[in-house]
This record gives C-alpha cells, sequence and structure tokens, in this order.
C-alpha cells in the first residue's frame, strides 16, 4: 500500500522525532548492553571474591591439619622409628596371600594386632584423639603394604591404588589432596592427605590422612541478606558434591552443564553464567580448593567452590533503572520536540502557509478570466482577497530568511497582479482579433467547399446521382476536405481528402488542396493520374516549406451513361459499397490494404485506377478517419464493423438524413459533443433516369435534400 505523501508539518515533525529519538534510543541501546554487561562483570567480581574466600577458608584448614601432621611426625618420632626398623620383606605370594583373605581378617587376628597395635600406630591414634577433623590414618612401608593405621582399611596392598602411585614419586616435604568425595558409610565429605616419608634422604613410607571437612562446609555461609544465593562444592568431573541447604551442606548427584564446567576447569577462578537457556540462569562465582603449600603441578584441584545468585535478580535493579531513565529521558524529549515543533511552526510553517494561501489566491486571480461560471462580483471578491493576503505577506517580521522570502514574493505579487491585469486588457483585444479572423477563415473554408450538387438529372443517361453530406471541423477550422466536380455532361468526380492534424495548419493546406484540385480538374478523367497530379503540386509546396505535412484522399468518378464507377486511393480509408432493398450488409470497396502512399510524401509516386460497374440503387459512403477513429471514454475506437452497422441501418431512411445518422452515432458512442478529430462524411447514391423535359430544376445546397430526388 502506498502512503499518502507527507506535508511540510508531518516532515517537520518527523524530522524533530527522529532527531530527538535516535539519540534516545541508542543511548537506552548503549545502556542496556554496556550496562548490563558492566554490573554483570562487577557483580561476578563480587561472586569470584565470595568464592576465593570460601575456597581459601577451605585451603587454610586443610594446610591447618596438614601442618599439625607434619608438627605431630617431627615431635613424635615413633612414626619414622617403626619405618625404618630393618623388616624382612614379604614375597609377592606371602602379600597376594595376605591380600586374599584381608577382608575376613578380625581385629585379633595377630597380623591386625601387629598393625593397629604398634607403636607407629599408636602414634597415629593419639594424634587422632586430639584432632577430631582427622577421620582415618594409615601408613605403608616403601613397597605399598599397609604398616600402621587408626583403624582396619579396605585393602592390605596399597600399591595399586592411585594415590600411592602418586604419594611415592613426591619429594621429600610434598603434599597431595585427592579429589573431595562423600563417604555414604561414614556420612561424612572427606578429603584425603597423601605425603611420603622420609629419612635421610630414603622413602621410608606413605602417609594418608583422611580429614572429615563436613565441620568445614557447615561453616561456610553465604553473604547475609542475599536470600537467593547459594554455595555448591563442584568435583573436577562435573558432579555437584554438596550445595547448602536448610540442614547445612546436603549430597547431591547432580552434573554442571558442559559449557560451564569447562569455564570453571580452564579458568580455575573467575565468574560465569551457569544454567543458561533454563530457569535456573544463575551468575555464578567460581574459585579452585588448591593450596599453595601442596604440590599440584600435574593434577586437578581437589574441588571447587560456587557461589551463586539467579540473574534476573542481579540483573533486576539495572532493569528498574534503564525504565526510570527511558521514561524520564522521553519525557523530556516529548517536551523538547514540542518546543521545538511550537517555535518552528510559529516562526517558519506559519509564515510559509501565509506564503502559500497569497499564491493559491494570486493563481486563483490568473484563472478569473478561464472560468465562464463566475460573475464578475465573484472575481471582485477574489481580486479582494488576494489583496488582503498580499497585505499579511508584507505583515510577515521573523527577522530571518523567511521575512526576506517573504518581502520578495510580495514584490513578486504585486508585479505579477500588474502584469496580469496588463495581461488580460492585451489578451482580451489579441482575443478579440483572433476570433474576428478565425470566423473569417471559417466562413472563407466553407466557401472552398460546394455551394451546391451536381445535377445529373438533365442528363438523357439511364443513371442518375444523389449527393449528401456532414462535415464538422474540430475546431472552428478543419483539415478535412471534400468536392465534387462535374467533369462532362455524363461524368461526375467526387474527392475526399484529410490533412495530417487539423486547425489552422491543416485549413491552409485545404485551401492549397481547392485551389490545385480546381487548376487540374480538366485531367480529373482518370482517377489515378489526377492523384499523381495533386501529389506532385502538394509535394513541391511541402518541401519548400520544410514541413511535414501529408494527405490521404480518395477520388471516384462515376459515369451515368456507361454505367461504371472508377477511382484510385492515396493512404484513405476504403469507402462503404451498400444496395438498397437487398438485404445484403454493405461492403468495403476493396479488401485489403492499398500499398498507395498520402499524397505529399513522394513526388514521383504513381497511383493505380481502378473500376467497377454501377446500377440503380447502389449507395456509396465516403468517410474520413475520424469517423472510424472516435474513441468512447474507456479508449476503445468506434470501429469499421460499428460503421458497417450504422449505415446499413440508415438505408432504410432518405439519403440526405444518411451522413448526420451516421455522425450522430458517433458522437453518441464518444459520449460528448465536440470531436476529438475532424468529421467529413459524403454519400452518393445512384438512382434510375428520367425524362429530361419533366424534371425541376436542382435546388440549392441545403447539406439535407440530394439532387434530383
Amino acid at each position: 500500500m502506498r502512503l499518502p505523501p507527507l506535508g511540510l508539518r508531518a516532515k517537520i515533525a518527523l524530522a524533530l522525532a527522529i532527531a530527538a529519538l535516535l539519540p534516545l534510543l541508542v543511548g537506552l541501546i548503549v545502556l542496556e548492553t554496556f550496562g548490563f554487561g558492566h554490573l554483570l562483570g562487577t557483580q561476578g567480581r563480587l561472586y569470584e571474591s565470595e568464592a576465593r574466600t570460601l575456597s581459601r577458608s577451605l585451603e587454610i584448614a586443610v594446610e591447618s591439619q596438614a601442618g599439625h601432621f607434619w608438627s605431630w611426625m617431627s615431635a613424635d618420632s615413633a612414626l619414622p622409628d617403626f619405618l625404618a626398623t630393618p623388616k624382612p620383606p614379604a614375597g609377592k605370594d606371602e602379600v597376594a596371600a595376605i591380600e586374599k583373605r584381608w577382608a575376613k581378617l578380625p581385629v585379633d587376628d595377630p597380623l591386625m594386632r601387629e598393625i593397629l597395635g604398634n607403636p607407629a600406630a599408636a602414634s597415629l591414634s593419639r594424634y587422632v584423639s586430639s584432632h577430631p577433623q582427622a577421620a582415618e590414618i594409615l601408613v605403608t612401608n616403601a613397597t605399598g603394604q599397609v604398616v600402621a593405621a587408626t583403624r582396619k582399611t579396605t585393602d592390605y596392598d596399597q600399591s595399586d591404588e592411585e594415590w600411592w602411585t602418586i604419594g611415592r614419586d613426591l619429594k621429600e616435604g610434598g603434599m597431595w589432596t585427592e579429589v573431595l568425595h562423600f563417604d555414604g558409610s561414614a556420612g561424612i565429605f572427606s578429603l584425603d592427605l597423601v605425603m611420603p616419608l622420609y629419612r635421610d634422604g630414603e622413602l621410608l613410607g606413605v602417609a594418608k590422612l583422611v580429614l572429615d571437612v563436613s565441620p568445614l562446609f557447615l561453616s561456610l555461609r553465604p553473604t547475609e541478606g542475599d536470600d537467593r544465593a547459594r554455595l555448591e562444592i563442584l568435583l573436577s568431573d562435573g558432579h555437584i558434591l554438596a550445595r547448602t541447604g536448610d540442614r547445612g551442606f546436603q549430597p547431591l548427584k547432580e552434573k554442571l552443564e558442559p559449557d560451564s564446567l569447562l569455564c570453571v576447569r580452564v579458568g580455575r577462578t573467575g565468574w560465569t553464567v551457569t544454567g543458561k537457556g533454563t530457569d535456573d540462569e544463575r551468575m555464578t562465582g567460581f574459585a579452585a580448593i588448591q593450596s599453595p603449600e601442596i604440590d599440584r603441578k600435574l593434577f586437578e584441584p581437589g574441588g571447587y567452590v560456587l557461589y551463586s545468585s539467579p540473574k534476573d535478580a542481579v540483573v533486576a535493579p539495572l532493569r528498574r533503572q534503564v525504565l526510570l531513565i527511558g521514561a524520564v529521558a522521553g519525557l523530556a524529549t516529548g517536551l523538547c520536540v514540542l518546543a521545538g515543533y511550537a517555535f518552528v511552526d510559529r516562526k517558519i510553517l506559519q509564515p510559509i502557509a501565509m506564503l502559500s494561501q497569497a499564491t493559491r489566491a494570486l493563481a486563483e486571480t490568473v484563472r478569473l478570466r478561464r472560468d465562464p461560471t463566475l460573475t464578475e462580483s465573484e472575481a471582485d471578491s477574489k481580486r479582494r482577497a488576494a489583496k488582503e493576503d498580499l497585505e499579511r505577506i508584507e505583515s510577515i517580521k521573523t527577522g530571518d530568511e523567511v521575512e526576506d522570502l517573504a518581502a520578495d514574493f510580495g514584490i513578486m505579487t504585486s508585479r505579477v497582479m500588474r502584469y496580469h491585469r496588463e495581461l488580460e486588457s492585451e489578451v482580451d483585444s489579441k482575443t478579440a482579433l483572433l476570433r474576428e479572423e478565425l470566423e473569417m477563415a471559417r466562413e472563407f473554408q466553407n466557401a472552398l467547399l460546394p455551394s451546391g450538387y451536381p445535377d445529373t438529372s438533365t442528363r438523357n443517361d439511364p443513371l442518375r446521382l444523389g449527393f449528401a453530406h456532414f462535415y464538422q471541423p474540430a475546431s472552428t477550422v478543419g483539415g478535412d476536405f471534400f468536392d465534387l466536380m462535374e467533369l462532362d455532361e455524363h461524368r461526375t468526380g467526387v474527392l475526399i481528402a484529410d490533412v495530417m492534424g487539423h486547425g489552422a495548419r491543416s485549413a491552409l493546406v485545404t485551401a492549397i488542396l481547392r485551389a490545385v484540385v480546381r487548376n487540374h480538374v480538366i485531367s480529373a478523367g482518370n482517377p489515378g493520374d489526377f492523384l499523381g497530379i495533386l501529389n506532385r503540386e502538394l509535394h513541391d509546396v511541402i518541401e519548400r516549406s520544410q514541413q511535414t505535412l501529408f494527405v490521404t484522399a480518395f477520388f471516384m468518378v462515376l459515369d451515368t451513361r456507361e454505367g461504371k464507377a472508377t477511382w484510385a486511393v492515396a493512404g484513405h480509408p476504403a469507402p462503404l459499397r451498400a444496395r438498397r432493398s437487398t438485404g445484403n450488409p454493405p461492403q468495403m470497396l476493396w479488401n485489403g490494404a492499398q500499398k498507395q502512399p498520402a499524397l505529399g510524401l513522394m513526388g514521383d509516386m504513381v497511383y493505380h485506377t481502378s473500376a467497377s460497374p454501377i446500377r440503380a440503387g447502389d449507395v456509396f459512403l465516403l468517410f474520413t478517419d475520424g469517423v472510424v477513429e472516435a474513441e468512447n471514454p474507456a479508449g476503445k475506437e468506434f470501429g469499421m464493423q460499428r460503421l458497417i452497422s450504422t449505415f446499413d441501418e440508415s438505408l432504410d431512411g432518405p439519403l440526405a438524413a444518411m451522413p448526420a445518422k451516421i455522425v450522430c452515432e458517433v458522437a453518441a458512442y464518444q459520449k460528448r459533443r465536440h470531436h476529438d478529430d475532424d468529421v467529413c462524411v459524403v454519400a452518393v447514391e445512384v438512382l434510375p433516369g428520367v425524362i429530361p423535359d419533366i424534371v425541376s430544376k436542382p435546388a440549392p445546397l441545403t447539406g439535407s435534400v440530394p439532387s434530383g430526388a
């Protein structure tokens, strides 16, 4: 759908709106984009700091337990002394046998008493009793067999365990922590500390301290005031070990989504948005549980602390700020736009509207003499209105280019109105003279047309002729022309021609054509030769005038003694031929196109003569193209078939009414009084001959009575 064109007021209002709203929109978009990003970054760093603080508290607790254990071993040499005491090594078969029956060994078995009751085990038990967070301690020799423990272990041979392999490869003073895990049987969260035991640079064994970190987890709490914040302990494989709840940390079996897990494992410390695309999208800070005192060069951290809140809760304050800022800025922008429009309207639009009104009033005064419906009093009223508009223009005082434009327009309007009055007077005199000259031209052109029809009733011939015509130019004068010529006592010539265009120029050519026709009427016995003479004469005149003109023509000679018609054509439509009282429809005088160009185009053109017998009852209809090319309001032409039908209907009436009836049908088809082109219709009827001494003399041409009728 095409929108209507905008006026100046609408364009200025639109420009002001765009100029004001576009920066506002850009500002809101920037605030929405970068403001959110800044807030998320700030809040994310706060959450990262919170997670790092909680992680560090866990790390400090683990470091503290590790330090206590090292201090204990340094103070109590029972464990190193026991490990340093030479013992015969157990063979593989012996180790395999013990391992096979280990699970069923009772606590009072000699082997179990040796492991749980030796001095090293006693030292470990004293340490556990004084440190509640130490859930279990076991020590292996350099080959991986348990030699001391605070309670029975699950396996005797620990050499195939990952922790033992890692602990054996650690340097003296090194420590490794295994990942956090939940011990379902004990109902605790545990963390294993593994350390090698050396003396004098020789590896004596490996110790494993199992810490109960549940109290540490229970001591962790989200920041006060953030009811929707939560803490989570994440393992390196993506499983969430525990999460804060109403009853403290609870063990879980959930997993973190892969994208968020990758971000956590790569960054180790930072913040991200977890749960993207779900209902639980959260702003999450994370930090690895990893003490700088513990050797972790090639190993994953023992876990990660996640501190998070719902993302909507984070961005909600910014959204409220954006809405508030947008509302205030929109209100301020609207007020500025209204104020700007009011200023533009008063200083620019209203003066321009006054100039426009004055222009229309001036245009109305210019059209006053062209509107025949206006009375003299109405015309005077419009002139007074134009003068008042001119006075209002002179009152415009804006102090800028609009005032200069109004002053210049006022001067121009005054001069135009004065020139218009002078022009009206001059046009009136010129128009009167032109009308007089056109009337004279019309009378002159009418004088060129036949003043009477040839009288064929006095001929002692078996046939005689009747004539009727209708001629109407499109303007005062026209370019259609016809002539009737008595060539001798038996032959009559009928000429119809159509000059290109219509109006004064075409009328001038018809006058030239009439003069040429009358000069060469003696040569009109042969239609082809006669058109050739007319063509050469017109071509010479047109060529000297350096104008582009041509004339279509049809010339027919009717012989009432021989009963014969001869004709020639120069680009003119074919006349129609009919016979009364036969019931047969009219026919074109020839079928197909006649390749005979119009007069005046080629000076050496030869025109061919055709012949046909005639008899009483024949009626010929000659016409110009203004008849068949007349268009109705839909742009459809009257056409040859409609002309044939109208001609056929008019055969029932007198010959004198035939041309006028045809022209009336054409006018009714056009649905307007004036024709777009000149119209000329000539009807010729062949009648039976009469006795010469009883025929009355022909009446003068009136356009309604055929000769000899």
